[in-house]
């Protein structure tokens, strides 16, 4: 039974809404508030019209019966005046029975309005009849002066009632007002409140959609041994579990890659070695002598087998910065430069071309991967000399800028078509351009670089050059003291 409990209640912790639920909550949340607002209000409201409803028919009924009073008043004024010239039983009859439905008004309007103002009113015309009643029905006096008091009265309690009416009429109407008034000023200071629960939900779900984001930007960059946590809704959480899949597959044919690669490259580079001696020992006619056209064919030879040599050191390079570890050392860009210098001393010497150096870089101590940085370098200058015209040179500048490390290459060649600066970088493309060049390369020298690039968690960038040519430009990474990057 425990047992059961805890699996239920663990279960419970574990329940992860759907984004149509976390919707659903998130707008019931919001609209909470707003409900029981109108609801208040509605049930102030209906409260509000009751009283209305009762006022009104107060008013109504008070009103009725106070004309009903006056019209009885007149009416016995009118009769007793006649019963003194008719001197009629009769019309003493119906005198006397007009005198106490008078009375009997008066007691109904203190029935109806029993407040103290009212009621005061009401008293002060009952004395006011009864004494007129004492003199002309008890002691048969014939003075019409003595109705005079009554129909005073009856006129002043005429206006003030008229008064009492609207004053409770405005009262109910600046009640409602105020009703009003309270409830915009409840909606208006729910409306931020509405606002932040609808933008809380928005924020969690685009901070949800971030971290995707940033998954499947380190998938893109191959880092295939990172934790995938994807939180929030039941469809993140899968769509996680499916990033973890997507990533152990990716990982899987990464290394297939890598390994069929090294293989490969490693195969060709034994019958190339071959291929290369026999060529060697025929060019110096050790096996028996050649003429111009066989000469001919063997430096085709020759050249096929140079640029297939190439290749395969790309694909090697291609396949070592992949699978590398990066390791700091100080950086030495002196020593760099005279590396380059003579990694590429034939092909300057063949086509008169020159390399200028600007090293705008401080004279402190930096640390980054040296053999990653160099291979940047190599592969931009080879890329560059190779487009660059006969008697000309390719420059590069190294500057420090804000902790990074800025390396640009540029030539004087033909440049790069704005719709080809996204494709260069993909392996083994061979541009508009390199097609009128003889000097064919891999189609991996860029497509190197961008992952050294990438490795270093830096930056590059094609910019095009003046008046000619094109800029390479990688900003990288780099640290003033020695440790892991």
């Amino acid at each position: 039974m425990q047992n059961t409990v805890a699996i239920k209640i663990k279960q419970l912790l574990n329940w992860r809404p759907s984004l149509i639920g976390q919707f659903v909550c998130s707008i019931l949340l919001s609209l909470l508030p707003l409900s029981l607002v109108v609801i208040l209000f509605l049930n102030a409201l209906n409260k509000q019209l009751a009283v209305t409803q009762e006022i009104v028919g107060d008013n109504y009924e008070i009103t009725k019966a106070f004309n009903n009073l006056k019209q009885d008043l007149n009416s016995l004024e009118r009769a007793t005046r006649q019963n003194w010239v008719l001197k009629s039983e009769s019309l003493d009859s119906l005198i006397a029975n007009k005198w106490q439905s008078s009375l009997q008004s008066i007691d109904e309007l203190i029935f109806l309005s029993p407040t103290a103002d009212y009621v005061s009113q009401w008293r002060q015309l009952a004395e006011v009849l009864q004494f007129a009643q004492q003199h002309l029905l008890i002691e048969q006096k014939q003075d019409g002066e003595l109705f005079a008091p009554a129909s005073k009265l009856i006129s002043e309690q005429t206006n003030w009632l008229k008064e009492q009416n609207e004053l409770r009429i405005t009262k109910n109407q600046q009640q409602l007002k105020a009703l009003q008034t309270s409830f915009i000023n409840w909606l208006v200071a729910l409306i931020p409140l509405t606002l932040l629960v609808g933008g809380g939900f928005l924020w969690r779900i685009s901070g949800r959609l971030r971290e995707l984001t940033h998954v499947i930007d380190k998938l893109g960059q191959g880092h295939w041994q990172q934790k995938i946590q994807v939180r929030g809704s039941s469809e993140l959480v899968e769509l996680g579990n499916k990033l973890e899949w997507v990533q152990a597959q990716l990982h899987m044919l990464e290394q297939q890659k890598d390994t069929f690669l090294r293989h490969v490259t490693h195969e060709l580079k034994t019958p190339l070695a071959s291929m290369v001696e026999g060529t060697d020992l025929l060019a110096d006619e050790i096996v028996g002598p050649i003429n111009s056209e066989q000469q001919a064919v063997l430096e085709l030879i020759t050249q096929s087998m140079v640029r297939l040599r190439a290749m395969i050191e790309s694909l090697l390079s291609y396949n070592a910065i992949r699978t590398s570890k990066q390791s700091l050392s100080e950086l030495n860009f002196n020593l760099m430069m005279n590396k380059i210098e003579r990694h590429f001393e034939h092909r300057l010497s063949a086509r008169d071309l020159s390399i200028v150096w600007v090293n705008e870089l401080p004279n402190k101590a930096l640390f980054t991967s040296i053999e990653l940085l160099e291979m940047v370098l190599i592969q931009l200058t080879s890329n560059a000399l190779k487009f660059s015209p006969e008697h000309e040179s390719v420059t590069i500048k190294a500057s420090l800028k804000q902790g990074q490390l800025i390396l640009s290459v540029s030539d004087l060649g033909l440049g790069i078509e704005d719709t080809e600066k996204a494709a260069v970088f993909g392996a083994f493309y061979q541009g508009k351009n390199a097609k009128q060049h003889t000097e064919m390369g891999s189609g991996l020298g860029l497509t190197i670089v961008k992952e050294t690039v990438e490795q270093l968690n830096g930056k590059l960038s094609i910019t095009d050059n003046e008046p000619q040519g094109c800029v390479f430009t990688a900003i990288l990474p780099i640290q003033l003291t020695q440790g892991v990057n």
